[in-house]
């Protein structure tokens, strides 16, 4: 079958499939709703502020993404190094603003957004292999086979 193969064109494929699934459960880990649970916490006036309301929606991202990746039965350290990959540009962010080395405003700006989809892509490119081939990394897939 060709859905099988590991020509460098189903590779690719597979790869970009992969970066959109995890888009998709980036963007639907947006719907949780950790800014009320937080809130009932006590913790809503951090959440006001640019740097608080970027890293919670960082998190519910990472969370939504790091979700499917289980469903899907990815290795844990997938999971860490795709999570830390996205989060990374907002977090140096965030620092960098609370130290007052960047307006608090350059938090939620586009170009840390933009840098969060390249952090993702930069951890899927470090694991080709495992995210463009066929067979690669899922564990139902392996147990499957054996």
């Amino acid at each position: 079958m060709i859905l099988r193969s590991n020509a460098p064109a189903m590779q690719v494929a597979r790869f970009v499939g992969h970066y959109v699934q995890m888009s998709i459960a980036m963007f639907v880990g947006m719907l949780l709703p950790l800014g009320r649970l937080l809130s009932v916490f006590g913790l809503g006036p951090f959440l006001r502020s640019p740097e608080g309301s970027a890293l919670l929606m960082t998190a519910e991202m990472v969370l939504g993404m790091a979700a499917w990746m289980a469903i899907r039965r990815h290795p844990v350290r997938h999971t860490v190094e795709m999570s830390a990959g996205m989060a990374a540009s907002t977090v140096v962010a965030a620092v960098a603003s609370l130290a007052g080395l960047l307006p608090h405003t350059a938090v939620s700006s586009t170009p840390v957004g933009l840098l969060m989809w390249v952090g993702m892509l930069a951890a899927m490119l470090f694991r080709w292999r495992d995210y463009a081939r066929y067979g690669h990394c899922h564990v139902a897939h392996k147990t499957a086979v054996a």
